[in-house]
């Protein structure tokens, strides 16, 4: 291939990465937004809660994806070479997966605690039953767009 073809080639993929970025931040974003709207709503929050709520569960989220992030490269790199891994190795990614789900259980009791601490207990409860309906309502969401 000529570098006249490598470079339009070049040029033309990352023209289209550029294009699609805004598109996925748009929609994170507005994720983002319809979350908050959503939890404000269910949580009935006051300004006070609200002002003291979003940073301890916003540390919560970035901690959570972090292990979440780390385990989903784990066991795709273990799923991707599983036939050519040693039953030693196996064993090693079975075990990062217990323990990954053992960070996110040690970070829930941590963040529990700090969520008592900004809101009163009815509504760390609430807050529990709020974030499982929020994952059924985006479920439901992907559910519903794929009938379309």
């Amino acid at each position: 291939m000529s570098s006249k073809k490598i470079l339009f080639l070049t040029i033309s993929l990352f023209l289209i990465f550029i294009a699609c970025k805004p598109k996925q931040e748009k929609s994170e974003e507005k994720l983002k937004e319809e979350k908050i709207a959503f939890f404000n709503q269910k949580l009935n929050l006051t300004s006070q809660e609200t002002e003291n709520f979003w940073p301890v569960y916003n540390e919560y989220w970035r901690q959570k994806n972090q292990i979440y992030d780390n385990k989903r490269t784990a066991m795709k790199h273990c799923s991707k070479n599983i036939n050519q891994m040693a039953n030693e190795e196996i064993t090693k990614y079975a075990d990062m997966y217990i323990n990954f789900q053992k960070q996110e259980s040690d970070l829930l009791i941590e963040f529990n605690e700090k969520f008592k601490e900004v809101l009163p207990p009815k509504k760390v409860f609430l807050f529990y039953q709020t974030d499982y309906e929020f994952k059924t309502y985006l479920l439901q969401q992907i559910k519903n767009s794929g009938n379309k």
